[in-house]
């Protein structure tokens, strides 16, 4: 190709790169000699010392052969990029395509046909009732979600106190009985802070010392003089622990577990507790205040406690419709209303835990802690899920669930 330039610079000093981007130094020519007729050597060749000076001859067996630099503007030919267009705009169109289409929603989370693949009808209800509770435990909704339970559970509480005043009234026993029994016995009402280190009862071993050991270094920092609300904002595992210090709304008996009452009661003010175990895990507890609880307030409690000691309680409840209970006026005692409530925090706590869901969970983390929790094969999981499958008509209404092309 004559007229072509060489394709290295004509500039007497321009480096030059050999083939494996070896460099070289340009050296000019003497007079009449053409520039560029011998190359210094910069960076080793094998076979070629270091320092050689190649001629013309040997440069044409290490380098190539000179050729043309490139046109500014290559040419393309018009079919060619037309091809190209087409060939992306196909592959776009495929990939749109072969999205696969949802086979199960439950609420905002979908399932394709390639995620149930080998699912029963049943197991994928199953998966949708999962899931559907894991969006209401992700999103704090399970007190809202499920409080039929709850309402159910205050309606059995009030046709079951209901019973018990219609059985005292049948037995002739009045308020000024009722109130020399109490006397006898006068409620208490408490007030306490503590430090929670959550570890249930069906927690490995070792998940139990470890929490059991963190409460016995809690009690060793209250007992160097630390205050016991700054160590409980620091320390309790509990939710909300740090904002309120430990502090819990003022309880009477029935209200928390017994093991936590009989800590409790056997404390003075101002007194911290030895390490006291509970269905939760491990507490360290002070009572900061200790009040007898007036008759009025305690009176459904004491009529309860009377009916059961004739016999009675209950009995005159057959044939009783909840909507007659709740236009006498009976009153449900406290600590009814503190169990039904306390029931449910931990059926849906064990649920939770169980399968895998926490508060917080994205969309996405939900939808596979759903499909984990179908196939979990402990106790736990396996007793969770069939308890959720007695709620099915709850979570459905709750998260809507469609199947295939269900509107």
């Amino acid at each position: 190709m004559r007229g072509c330039q060489p394709w290295f610079s004509s500039n007497p000093r321009s480096e030059l790169k050999l083939p494996h981007g070896l460099p070289v130094q340009q050296e000019p020519g003497g007079s009449g000699q053409p520039m560029g007729t011998q190359l210094q050597l910069t960076a080793g060749v094998p076979g070629v010392p270091r320092s050689s000076t190649l001629s013309a001859r040997d440069r044409g067996s290490i380098m190539p052969r000179p050729h043309c630099p490139p046109r500014t503007k290559p040419y393309h030919r018009p079919e060619a990029s037309l091809r190209q267009r087409l060939l992306t705009g196909l592959t776009l169109f495929a990939a749109a395509c072969s999205a696969e289409p949802a086979a199960m929603t439950i609420g905002d989370v979908t399932f394709t046909e390639s995620e149930l693949f080998g699912l029963s009808d049943s197991r994928r209800a199953q998966l949708a009732e999962i899931t559907a509770y894991g969006l209401a435990a992700s999103r704090d909704e399970l007190a809202l979600k499920l409080a039929p339970i709850v309402e159910a559970a205050m309606d059995a509480a009030l046709l079951t106190q209901f019973a018990a005043e219609r059985a005292l009234e049948a037995t002739g026993v009045d308020d000024e009985q009722l109130r020399a029994h109490y006397l006898t016995n006068p409620a208490l009402e408490l007030t306490v802070r503590h430090v929670l280190f959550f570890s249930e009862r069906w927690r490995p071993a070792s998940h139990r010392e470890a929490a059991r050991e963190k409460a016995d270094a809690a009690i060793a920092r209250l007992g160097a003089g630390e205050g016991f609300p700054e160590v409980a904002a620091e320390l309790s595992e509990e939710p909300g622990a740090e904002g309120r210090q430990g502090l819990l709304q003022p309880g009477r008996e029935g209200s928390w577990v017994s093991e936590f009452w009989t800590a409790a009661v056997a404390l003075e003010p101002g007194e911290i507790s030895a390490v006291t175990e509970t269905q939760y895990g491990f507490h360290v507890l002070r009572l900061e205040d200790r009040e007898i609880v007036s008759f009025e307030e305690a009176r459904p409690t004491v009529v309860a406690q009377v009916a059961a000691l004739i016999g009675s309680n209950g009995a005159p409840a057959a044939g009783v419709s909840i909507d007659e209970a709740r236009e006498s006026g009976t009153v449900v005692p406290q600590s009814d209303i503190a169990s039904v409530e306390r029931d449910f925090e931990d059926r849906t706590f064990r649920w939770s835990t169980a399968l895998g869901f926490a508060s917080g969970l994205t969309t996405a983390q939900v939808k596979e802690a759903a499909r984990s929790a179908l196939g979990a094969t402990e106790q736990l999981a396996t007793i969770a899920r069939g308890e959720l499958r007695e709620l099915a008509p709850l979570l459905q209404t709750a998260y809507p669930i469609t199947f295939g092309g269900e509107g």
